[in-house]
């Protein structure tokens, strides 16, 4: 597998690395995933969740055997927090036990989580920095990364000179098109701050629509990311052969990579799937129709695990208008391009999230 450098850091990384948020938390399927990656020179490891005691113990007690063992040869990215933005001491209680855990008691990079707000960036993410650095100062950290969906917060954090590596989407749907996105990634590579590719299918919606395989290949998907100046991207299977299909990229010929076709027909591709566009939008109930297909999506489609089902439930419960304040007028339905049936996906939203209620 080709190797890039993450940024100033110096660290070699393999162009595909492994994220685990999806993988079946089986303690022989973290094997085989984790025994693949090392393997194909895939050692760069996305430990997405922070707390090995909570709702992903499971995950964690299946995962830590494979990277105790092939540990000397990963470069492990610990998460310092979750969506939530735990207090500081909270995520340091958790960071802890994570690297007693991974083995050495230390780990390449931490990374700082959905940092996505001018609120989140100078409050939490500010004392959250002054704590990594601590450790960093200890010797059990490496560098200090951070995660982001916004290109304005991540610029800023990018030019504070605070992080060495950025985790930031990059695939076919959201980057094409997106100048602020590319004009970032740009920055990234003039400023010695590594990138880390993530949502490489987003989010599965560019591999299956409904439930339907689109046509597009992770090998095309994989592609167009490494053509852009990241170090590494993460895709996130759920079991080895998910991954296997990943690492064809490594052997796929330019015939298999093309995706250039693609742009043109992304549109009919993708019929009938929510790719989050808000073209729908404004409702006139105020609903936030992408956040609730978005919820949908990942319970029924695109999450697994205790974890994504009760975060998406709790975000949809959170929500001012939802999917029962629908009075099917239409309206997004005639915007929208993709020809998704919102209506019917409103009615679903109500039996999967409020039924329960």
């Amino acid at each position: 597998m080709d190797k890039r450098v993450l940024g100033a850091t110096g660290l070699e990384v393999g162009v595909i690395g492994l994220g685990v948020e999806h993988l079946e938390a089986v303690q022989r399927n973290m094997d085989e995933v984790f025994d693949l990656a090392v393997s194909a020179g895939g050692e760069y490891v996305d430990l997405v969740y922070n707390d090995p005691t909570g709702i992903y113990a499971e995950h964690w007690r299946a995962i830590i055997p494979a990277v105790q063992r092939h540990r000397d040869s990963l470069t492990l990215a610990a998460h310092w927090g979750f969506v939530a933005h735990e207090p500081v001491d909270r995520c340091r209680e958790c960071f802890e036990l994570v690297l007693e855990r991974v083995g050495n008691n230390y780990v390449e990079i931490a990374v700082l989580t959905m940092v996505d707000t001018e609120d989140v960036w100078q409050g939490w993410a500010q004392e959250s920095i002054e704590n990594l650095e601590g450790y960093r100062r200890q010797g059990r950290l490496g560098f200090i990364g951070l995660s982001s969906h916004y290109p304005d917060i991540a610029r800023q954090a990018m030019e504070s000179g605070l992080i060495d590596v950025l985790m930031f989407p990059v695939n076919l749907y959201q980057h094409r098109e997106d100048t602020d996105s590319q004009v970032l990634l740009e920055a990234a590579e003039e400023l010695g701050v590594g990138v880390v590719a993530m949502k490489p299918y987003y989010g599965g919606r560019l591999l299956h629509s409904e439930g339907r395989p689109t046509g597009i290949s992770p090998v095309q998907c994989l592609h167009y990311v490494l053509s852009q100046p990241v170090a590494t991207v993460v895709p996130g299977p759920r079991n080895a052969q998910e991954f296997r299909q990943a690492l064809d990229y490594v052997e796929a010929s330019e015939q298999e990579k093309t995706y250039a076709p693609l742009h043109k027909e992304l549109t009919e591709r993708l019929r009938g799937q929510c790719v989050l566009c808000k073209h729908c939008l404004p409702c006139p109930q105020e609903i936030l129709i992408p956040e609730v297909i978005r919820c949908l999506d990942y319970v029924e489609h695109f999450g697994h695990g205790p974890g994504h089902d009760s975060t998406n439930r709790q975000r949809y419960a959170d929500m001012t208008a939802r999917g029962s304040d629908c009075t099917e007028c239409g309206v997004c339905v005639e915007r929208c391009p993709f020809q998704v049936d919102i209506i019917g996906k409103m009615r679903r939203a109500v039996e999967v999230f409020e039924a329960r209620a």
